[in-house]
């Protein structure tokens, strides 16, 4: 730089470097590479979305069809035997159910993967999840699908 503030020839500016791909970690050349982990947060932000405006539905349904239209002093086992006689109700049941767990997973990972230092452990945590909540949400579904209303 020259005494007067000007740049000498062959200088560029911290603001010429930074937009051209320089050290702004904000700023990105393209697409993210397949199997980068801004790759596979983009796909769990893009779940969370989608689980997050079909729970905004399902949840008020839930909510009413139990609480509110029905009187809270006889709920119990009689109220989902009435109601899963309709295959409505177990697929309803069913989609509110796995996608709570979706939901409630995808975020527990990203809480978690952000403690987590080294890449095996977040790989280890996040398979850790994925087994427990895939067998509660398989055993919650199935016993939807498969309880004997008689």
């Amino acid at each position: 730089m020259t005494p007067n503030g000007r740049l000498a020839d062959g200088e560029t500016s911290a603001s010429d470097q930074v937009g051209a791909g320089g050290s702004d970690p904000s700023r990105s050349s393209g697409p993210p590479e397949p199997g980068s982990p801004t790759e596979v947060q983009s796909w769990g932000w893009h779940i969370m979305a989608v689980s997050s405006w079909l729970l905004l539905i399902l949840l008020p349904v839930h909510v009413l069809s139990t609480w509110v239209f029905h009187d809270p002093a006889h709920f119990g086992v009689a109220l989902y035997v009435d109601r899963w006689h309709h295959a409505y109700w177990r697929v309803f049941d069913g989609a509110l159910v796995a996608l709570g767990l979706v939901h409630g997973g995808v975020g527990l990972d990203a809480v978690l993967g952000g403690l987590t230092r080294r890449v095996e452990a977040r790989r280890a945590v996040t398979l850790v999840l994925v087994v427990v909540l895939g067998l509660v949400g398989w055993l919650a579904v199935s016993t939807i699908f498969t309880f004997n209303l008689s």
